[in-house]
């Protein structure tokens, strides 16, 4: 398989503090990946980059072969963020939030019913996400990214502050996206689960990887 994601010696840096220190990493086509480490180990930073969120202060990103930085509008065609925080809006149905994204990607109506079966969300649509449970607005806030038709998803913790039942509907979203994935987790009983390698961070340098399967 060919690589979809490359960077090369990549840093970033918020003042004097370093986040990622020239860090180098390649993710293949349909890979589902996993960044682990402690708190301010860089994986938030890690997978704000691959999105285009943020520009590294020095090294070089590749998104498809695109210069993320040079290409960056492109690149955000192809990635979807899911962020520790939701993206959509609380006065707003659930339906009516994917409308209004869909709007921004030009999705079809057909393109909103296939992101809700993925997201197994059609008992909510006319609810208001303010009265929605964390874990289901996670899988509201999946259902949007996939309205970009993304080829790659970034996602922030989805498991985080889930019960087990709530983290099982997360996952089963996630397994049907046949693309490629990189999320970042503490939570490596549902991870293992998804994906194949595990990168392990480590004051902004890859300490370790281990292979799944």
């Amino acid at each position: 398989m060919d690589p979809v994601i490359v960077l090369r010696d990549v840093q970033k840096k918020y003042g004097q503090v370093t986040a990622l220190k020239k860090l180098s990493l390649t993710i293949e086509e349909g890979e589902k990946v996993v960044l682990t480490g402690p708190n301010g180990a860089g994986k938030t930073t890690l997978l704000k980059l691959i999105s285009i969120q943020l520009t590294p202060s020095s090294g070089g990103i590749s998104i498809y072969g695109l210069d993320a930085q040079k290409k960056g509008i492109d690149v955000k065609r192809v990635v979807g963020l899911v962020g520790h925080r939701s993206f959509l809006y609380d006065e707003l149905t659930v339906e009516e939030n994917l409308r209004f994204y869909g709007g921004f990607y030009e999705a079809k109506n057909l393109d909103i019913v296939k992101a809700v079966e993925v997201a197994n969300i059609e008992k909510k649509l006319g609810t208001r996400v303010s009265y929605l449970s964390f874990g289901f607005k996670k899988r509201v806030d999946i259902a949007r990214a996939l309205l970009a038709k993304p080829k790659i998803l970034t996602l922030d913790e989805p498991f985080s502050g889930l019960d087990v039942n709530s983290s099982k509907r997360v996952l089963a979203s996630l397994k049907q996206f046949d693309g490629t994935i990189v999320i970042s987790s503490h939570a490596l009983e549902w991870a293992e689960e998804l994906c194949s390698r595990e990168i392990i961070l480590s004051e902004g340098q890859i300490l370790e990887e281990k292979k799944y399967r």
